[in-house]
Order: structure tokens, then C-alpha cells, then sequence
């Protein structure tokens, strides 16, 4: 008798645990519905900077701008073409960064470090999300089960009011679990792959200010359609740039010796006029 008293009594202590716990999983279902719509809207708005601002040529012509007018000696300049690229709060951190580092400390290293820094930046901004796809199912079940018992109790007892009562709570709570566990999903994954493009494009920024070294290429980094060249900012007269890509002083002093060869040419070959 009793071990059945003691077993009959914690089984109660366990029933109103469960109870109370059934407002802290609501309120908690209600805070994570609000935080994955936050996380939307955010997404959204990433996705409209997105779409709307970046394009690699461009990112690709401040870089080597800003390459430019480091070898010119002209930091403030490269610093202001650098922080034209605008279109993510990953890349406009980063960049912050990158320029303090150029202004302050100029350590070789830190750049590389930069980037590995905002690698796990970007992962850290994902586990938020992350989380609430397996803590989003997990409150809907918890919602779903607790009512269930006092649910049962009501049938017992033949009184449908109750039980109506707490299969609804049960019930809407499931829904919304589900709801944030797959809006969640949504965000993550979408987010995971533009923050990669990103991390992409920081390195590709890297590499154009500092992989080539201190000497201008002599060549042409790129060449550019005239469509392509139509979309690039318009840039100062003071930097050797045109249509987004490096001059090549060979090519220029070609062209200058080519049109000196034509104008002797044209000259020996006219025709003397009487007088």
C-alpha cells in the first residue's frame, strides 16, 4: 500500500510539473513565431540589397581601382572605392575592417584573418536560424502532448467542453511548431548560399588588392563589352583607368609610334603643287 500511495503521489507531482510547463512552451512558441518572422523580413531585405546592387564587374573595377590608387600613393581614394560595395553588411563590415587595418595597424597577416573572422561570423549568423528548425517541431509537440492529458481527463469525465478547449491549444500549438521549423529551414538555406557567395567575393577582393603583388600587370586584366563597360561608375581622370580595366602603357605608346609612321608616309607620298 505504500508503494502504491508513494507511486500515486509522483505521478501527480509529474502531472502538474508538466502542467505548469504548459504557458512557458506558449510563450515560447509565440517569442520563436516573432523571431523567425524578424529573420524574414531581414532575409528579404538581404535579398533586395542582393539583386539590386551587386555585380561582379563592378565589384571587380573598385578593386582594381582601389589597387591602383594604393600604388599611386593615394589610400583615401582606393578607401573610397572600396566602401562603394555596398550591397550586404557582410561585405560593408568586412570592408570597414579591411580600411582599418589599412589606416592603422598594417599588418600583412590580418587580411587573410579578416576573412576567416567573418567565415565564422556568417556561420554564427546561421545558427540562429538553425536552431529554431529543431526547436520549432520540438515546442508543437510539447504543446501537443500536455494538453492531451487533461484532454483525456475531460473525456472520462463526459465533460466536451474541456476537452474541446485543450484539443484546440493542442492542436494550434502543433501548427505553429511546424510553421516556424519550416520558415526557418527556409531562411537557413537561402542564407547559407548568399553568404557563401559572399565570403567568395571577399576573397576575389583580396586577391585583386594583394595576390598580384605591388607591379601592375602589364596586360589587360579584363576585357569588358560595351554593355558591361555602360554599367561601371564613372571614374576619375586621375587614375589610368578606362571602361574598368588597367591601360597598358606599351599599347599606348604602339598607337602613338603607328600614327607618327602614317603621318610620314602620308607626307612623302603627296604630290608636290606647282607654283
Amino acid at each position: 500500500m505504500i508503494a502504491v500511495g508513494l507511486a500515486q503521489g509522483l505521478e501527480q507531482i509529474i502531472y502538474q510539473v508538466v502542467r505548469v510547463l504548459l504557458y512557458p512552451v506558449l510563450i515560447t512558441t509565440i517569442a520563436c513565431l516573432v523571431w523567425v518572422l524578424v529573420e524574414l523580413g531581414w532575409l528579404g531585405y538581404e535579398v533586395y540589397l542582393r539583386r539590386r546592387y551587386r555585380s561582379l564587374e563592378r565589384l571587380e573595377a573598385r578593386a582594381l581601382w582601389a589597387r591602383q590608387a594604393f600604388i599611386n600613393n593615394r589610400p583615401a581614394e582606393a578607401y573610397s572605392y572600396l566602401a562603394q560595395n555596398r550591397y550586404s553588411l557582410v561585405v560593408v563590415n568586412f570592408i570597414y575592417e579591411l580600411i582599418r587595418n589599412y589606416q592603422t595597424s598594417q599588418i600583412p597577416e590580418k587580411p587573410l584573418k579578416l576573412l576567416e573572422e567573418y567565415e565564422f561570423r556568417t556561420q554564427q549568423r546561421l545558427e540562429k536560424t538553425r536552431i529554431l528548425v529543431r526547436v520549432g517541431p520540438m515546442l508543437g509537440l510539447m504543446g501537443t502532448l500536455i494538453p492531451l492529458s487533461p484532454a483525456l481527463t475531460a473525456l472520462a469525465e463526459g465533460d466536451t467542453q474541456i476537452l474541446a478547449a485543450n484539443l484546440r491549444v493542442a492542436f494550434s500549438i502543433t501548427v505553429l511548431g511546424l510553421l516556424i521549423g519550416g520558415l526557418a529551414y527556409f531562411v537557413s538555406v537561402l542564407r547559407e548560399r548568399m553568404y557563401s557567395q559572399y565570403i567568395s567575393d571577399l576573397e576575389y577582393i583580396l586577391e585583386l588588392l594583394e595576390g598580384g603583388g605591388t607591379n601592375l600587370p602589364r596586360a589587360p586584366i579584363r576585357s569588358l563589352d560595351s554593355n558591361q563597360v555602360g554599367r561601371l561608375e564613372p571614374k576619375p581622370e586621375s587614375l589610368p583607368v578606362s571602361t574598368g580595366v588597367l591601360e597598358n602603357p606599351e599599347n599606348d605608346t604602339a598607337q602613338s609610334e603607328a600614327k607618327s609612321a602614317r603621318g610620314s608616309t602620308t607626307a612623302a607620298t603627296e604630290p608636290e603643287v606647282a607654283t
